[in-house]
């Protein structure tokens, strides 16, 4: 069970890399994040959709999710409830 627990550590590490790695603009889907980190396909979708409602990605044509840049301004407005 160690070694299960070690392997998906492990590839939501890899995967936090790759989206470090991301750039605006660049874009990515969510079966390319797989077949990069070892997650299924399913798990890197629920997490581009999650990045996707907190504004740091969209969902475009072809399942593919392009990195934005994070509106801070726009980040702010929403913290202090303006």
């Amino acid at each position: 069970m160690d070694n299960m627990k070690q392997s998906i550590q492990d590839g939501f590490d890899r995967f936090q890399e790759l989206l470090f790695a991301l750039q605006p603009g660049d874009e990515l889907s969510p079966q390319e994040a797989s077949d990069s980190c070892g997650l299924s396909e399913d798990v890197c979708r629920s997490v581009f959709e999650g990045l996707e409602r907190a504004g740091m990605m969209t969902h475009a044509h072809g399942d593919r999710f392009i990195r934005k840049t994070l509106d801070l301004e726009a980040a702010r407005a929403l913290e202090s409830g303006s």
